[in-house]
């Protein structure tokens, strides 16, 4: 599991380096705006991911790396926050 979270950070990252090249590489009309867009979706998608992390930053304690890793990586950072609150609330259980 860690080994594919690994692979999947890398293939974001490739994907923000596309992203990054399509606005300010040479070939910018070329690439058009599905880029753009694209980016847009995944960059709305990844800050309402922040916004649950903050819902529950009391809990965790997230730092300001927690957060940008969220922006970066998506729900492939959220994995290890799922995974201490969902400790937290099999604690609270108990």
């Amino acid at each position: 599991m860690k080994v594919l979270n690994l692979l999947m950070r890398l293939v974001m990252l490739v994907f923000w380096a596309g992203i990054i090249y399509a606005l300010v590489g040479p070939g910018f009309e070329e690439a058009g705006s599905m880029p753009l867009i694209l980016g847009a979706v995944v960059l709305v998608m990844h800050v309402l991911q922040m916004l649950m992390l903050k819902q529950v930053a009391s809990l965790l304690n997230p730092g300001a790396g927690d957060y940008l890793e969220v922006l970066v990586f998506g729900s492939f950072a959220m994995h290890r926050h799922r995974a201490r609150l969902k400790a937290l609330s099999e604690q609270q259980k108990r």
